[in-house]
């Protein structure tokens, strides 16, 4: 059986491959346009010889779209790593923990240090988001930029140990830099779907030199290719920025596993997380990925083949997982 130690080198090699798979794709998005450019624009200009006849000489390639892409997305995820904390929990109307204020607060921050110390991490600062609805997130790019956020409901439905596993999740996710690796993707996507809708708006005409020539053909199918591949953007990106999500959703739970040494407390919570009746009205679907549970109660599906839009493994997937540690550990 496979032991957490097991479960964490398996899910950080998934999230490398789809990542280089993601930073490629970017790449092609740039290098595409540059190459469509270079052939079909004519890639070479006429020079004369020192005995007056005409040559043929190459044109440097000159990857000007591929390095404008490749800074434009690196901007955007900066601007966005710099500005996500404050603004995702503004949104969601948080408010400081309080240990005088209930039992409940005082028992949540006492567990956050806990688990900081188990992690060796640095104590973030905890939040209350005011929704009936059980689920946390954490948020946060550096230290001193660190954040748990827990809904009223939460406090509510969990003991102390299925408390712990879920704060233990949470600091999982911001010690293995899920909200900076997720933050800039999600960003990331959003920019994809830009350049794909700037392109569906345009009228690309470029004047072709020798249309009947070798180069002229190949820059023709990678034309074609590249304006697939841009109308397709948003998709693809989505798409690999939810198998990311849903990977690390697997490593923090591992790693929760790791840092309580009790699997079984993050199972049960989730299985009364599961038994909620409806959505998180307090988390937007643009943070969804964020939290320990899909704010839209997506994952609750007992299915065996979870939707390729989701952006958690469904619940039952991931009790069995923590279930599976927990007898591995006995």
């Amino acid at each position: 059986m496979a032991t957490f130690f097991d479960l964490q080198a398996q899910n950080r090699k998934k999230t490398k491959i789809i990542v280089v798979c993601f930073v490629l794709f970017f790449i092609w998005l740039g290098l595409g346009l540059d190459l469509s450019i270079y052939f079909l624009g004519g890639n070479s200009g006429n020079t004369t010889s020192r005995y007056g006849s005409a040559q043929k000489k190459k044109k440097p390639f000159t990857p000007v779209f591929t390095v404008i892409v490749g800074l434009t997305g690196a901007g955007l995820a900066w601007w966005s790593l710099s500005h996500a904390s404050g603004n995702v929990l503004h949104a969601m109307l948080a408010r400081p923990a309080d240990k005088k204020r209930s039992p409940e607060e005082l028992a949540l921050v006492n567990i956050v240090e806990e688990m900081s110390i188990a992690s060796s991490m640095p104590v973030p600062q905890v939040w209350i988001i005011p929704d009936p609805d059980p689920n946390a997130l954490a948020v946060g790019m550096k230290q001193g930029d660190y954040h748990i956020a827990v809904t009223s409901g939460l406090l509510k439905v969990l003991n102390r140990d299925e408390l712990q596993g879920v704060v233990a999740h949470e600091i999982a996710h911001l010690k293995n830099d899920d909200t900076r690796l997720m933050t800039a993707l999600t960003v990331l996507v959003g920019f994809a779907a830009l350049i794909s809708e700037f392109v569906a708006r345009s009228r690309i005409r470029l004047d072709l030199e020798d249309g009947d020539s070798r180069d002229s053909k190949i820059g023709l199918i990678i034309m074609v290719i590249w304006l697939i591949t841009v109308l397709l953007a948003p998709i693809a990106t989505k798409l690999m920025t939810l198998m990311v999500s849903r990977e690390r959703e697997y490593l923090a739970d591992a790693s929760s596993a790791q840092f309580t040494r009790n699997p079984d407390g993050l199972a049960h919570a989730l299985i009364k997380i599961g038994r909620a009746s409806g959505p998180t009205a307090s988390i937007k679907p643009a943070s969804a990925h964020l939290c320990i549970a899909s704010p839209e109660a997506a994952d609750l599906e007992d299915d065996a083949e979870e939707s390729w839009f989701a952006t958690h493994p469904s619940l039952k997937k991931r009790i069995d997982r923590l279930m599976m540690i927990g007898r591995t550990a006995h």
